[in-house]
């Protein structure tokens, strides 16, 4: 398949607009015994969470000498107070999760430790190049990658049917079919609300189906002001302008659970939200399709995926070191077992993609796998200054009256300011 030969072209990064005081140190401990104490902190929740909370139980029987200690927190709480104000208390957990939005201002912050010197010999060269990419900073490899996540629009097959909607291959018709689908019961669409990366990874592929962009390829010049930004930014705000797309949620904007419990007939969200509505929504007819396009304009969706990370300050990066490689820099069945069984995302290892090939064609998936993938786009590293003036923009046509083209404008200056930094 075509997947396969692409596969290597995809970067993945992550960005956090949230500002981080200081760097931290952990408060992981030795005992008197010579037992080494790591906090590990977590935000998945059901198979996830029990995924690591396994390989925590696992770790620790095989390895007597180190004691994980994990913790998990609500994602939306993970991303914006927790993980934050734990580093600015130099207060931070040995092992973390980098959330979508993180790796730049964490990577600027020294908070995360080399990872080179923990690879065993042919691992590294198992990684895909635009993975370790994503995760290198002045050539220090600082998060481990695992998975790779694309996005796609998912909807109720019968709250089309009975609103007569066919599903949405252009902005126009997704348009219509948000307003003919919003009703007293349910949202036509759910999109995300609060200023914070993910709203970001989402809002990108409507900007690079159009040809439009936030920085120029050298790095050097904004170019948020044009009118394909303006364009992308109006497209977004009309859904919540014109009440197609909520403007409080009551379930989580990543959670799929907004589509099967009936709040929303339309939903733009991640490969991870297929095992959920297989295990927790098998009852809801649910259909997938590529995000909708402008006139024009060219398929596109956008990559992302968490990584694992090391604390730089802490006592024992070794041992946190150590447990990251064991979890899924070495042996495969650790790394596709998570992204094929408990959830449902494209490895970050060449040999697992291999081994896992046979996965990537089953129900929903052969959509991603065939007609999504192939259009990715590695989610862009940019500074937290520009994330966040990003994030200020779609906030502005989001909430308010404001027009696309002028808040494009007054955003350019904020992304050229940072860029002149």
């Amino acid at each position: 398949m075509k997947v396969w030969k692409t596969l290597t072209v995809f970067l993945l990064a992550l960005i956090l607009t949230l500002p981080l005081a200081a760097c931290s140190s952990s408060k992981s401990s030795g005992d008197s015994k010579g037992i080494v104490t790591l906090k590990f902190w977590d935000f998945h929740t059901d198979a996830e969470k029990k995924f690591f909370q396994d390989l925590v139980k696992e770790y620790n029987a095989s390895h007597p000498n180190v004691k994980i200690e994990m913790a998990s927190f609500n994602q939306s709480d993970y991303t914006t107070t927790k993980l934050p104000v734990a580093f600015a208390n130099n207060e931070g957990p040995d092992i973390f999760m980098v959330s979508p939005g993180g790796f730049t201002k964490f990577a600027q912050s020294g908070i995360l430790a080399d990872l080179n010197p923990y690879f065993k010999d042919g691992v590294k060269e198992d990684f895909l190049p635009s993975a370790l990419d994503a995760v290198t900073y002045n050539g220090k490899v600082l998060a481990l990658p695992f998975e790779m996540e694309l996005l796609g629009l998912y909807y109720n097959k019968q709250m089309l049917k009975d609103a007569n909607v066919e599903v949405p291959k252009t902005w126009e018709e997704l348009q219509e079919a948000a307003k003919k689908l919003t009703t007293d019961q349910h949202a036509g669409i759910v999109l995300p609300t609060d200023k914070e990366p993910y709203l970001n990874f989402l809002w990108y592929p409507f900007l690079w189906q159009q040809g439009g962009d936030v920085i120029s390829k050298d790095g050097k010049k904004a170019t948020f002001d044009t009118p394909e930004v303006a364009k992308a930014l109006d497209f977004w705000g009309s859904f919540f302008q014109k009440g197609y797309a909520p403007s409080k949620l009551q379930i989580g904007p990543t959670d799929i659970g907004n589509l099967g419990t009936g709040k929303t007939a339309m939903q733009i969200c991640g490969t991870w939200a297929i095992p959920v509505l297989e295990n927790k929504y098998k009852n809801v007819d649910v259909g997938l399709a590529p995000l909708p396009i402008p006139d024009g304009g060219k398929p596109a969706t956008d990559a992302g995926g968490w990584k694992l990370a090391v604390n730089a300050k802490s006592k024992h990066v070794k041992e946190a070191a150590d447990f990251v490689m064991w979890a899924f820099g070495s042996d495969k069945s650790r790394p596709l077992k998570w992204a094929t069984e408990v959830k449902f995302a494209y490895p970050a290892r060449k040999s697992v993609v291999e081994e896992g090939k046979s996965v990537y064609d089953k129900g929903l998936r052969k959509i991603f796998t065939e007609e999504i993938y192939d259009t990715a786009i590695p989610e862009p590293r940019y500074n937290p200054e520009i994330v966040d003036a990003i994030g200020e923009s779609l906030q502005k046509v989001m909430f308010s009256d404001a027009k696309g083209s002028q808040v494009a404008k007054e955003t350019n200056e904020k992304i050229q300011a940072a860029l002149n930094k």
